[in-house]
């Protein structure tokens, strides 16, 4: 039988699809890349030329999550009929949507990026995310301050404020969602975080009362409805 020979494209994206389900399924600590190699059916030499490292996949998912949630908010900031708190609460709704709709691929990253021997890969990420939505971010602000429902003096500044904050409260919401098919009572405390999360940007903003909305219930539910099915 001739051997198959595909698109290096191709490759490295199966490769990646694989880590993704075998992070999700087996945990990142128990994953190799010989559990990779294997599942795929390819040879060491093929893996290695494409990743040097297990740590480098979790790298390469954590860009495609980036990448994807981008191209979400970039659509929303791009959209001429949207005031600026409208902008904002459809970021966050795109962002929250795309999570519930990739359940299985966020579980996996968080699990691997949240993973103690990760911290310099976190890290990473945490500033690549910041790089890349500050500019969005900082663009939905300035349009609320020309249009008078944002109380700011350097949207730029604030934006990247409020992405370090939120960063902040991911890292111990991550190790919350963790936890969750252990203690599903944990997603009240979740819930609670992202409230919080929600009022204090409202208040940092001067934007009107109530009008900021930055998570939608839905989405708690179904996290807790995926993790007790997957009991």
């Amino acid at each position: 039988m001739a051997r198959i020979v595909k698109k290096a494209s191709e490759r490295h994206n199966e490769i990646l699809q694989k880590a993704q389900e075998l992070f999700y399924k087996n945990g990142y600590n128990k994953t190799s890349v010989n559990m990779v190699i294997e599942a795929l059916g390819i040879s060491k030499g093929a893996f290695y030329h494409y990743f040097k490292s297990k740590e480098e996949l979790l790298d390469c998912l954590s860009e495609e999550l980036t990448k994807n949630i981008k191209h979400k908010i970039e659509a929303v900031i791009n959209d001429p009929n949207l005031n600026a708190i409208e902008k904002l609460n459809k970021m966050y709704y795109e962002s929250g949507s795309y999570k519930v709709e990739n359940i299985e691929f966020i579980m996996a990253i968080t699990d691997a990026l949240y993973n103690e021997d990760n911290l310099l890969l976190r890290h990473k990420f945490h500033n690549k995310s910041t790089e890349d939505f500050l500019p969005l971010m900082a663009a939905i602000f300035q349009q609320g301050k020309e249009e008078g429902v944002f109380e700011i003096d350097n949207p730029v500044i604030m934006a990247r404020t409020i992405l370090l904050f939120g960063m902040s409260i991911a890292e111990y919401n991550a190790k919350l969602l963790l936890q969750l098919n252990e203690y599903p009572e944990k997603l009240n405390e979740l819930y609670d975080h992202f409230y919080i999360y929600q009022s204090s940007v409202e208040r940092m903003l001067g934007a009107p009362k109530d009008s900021v909305i930055a998570f939608d219930k839905k989405f708690f539910a179904a996290f807790g409805k995926f993790l007790k099915d997957s009991k």
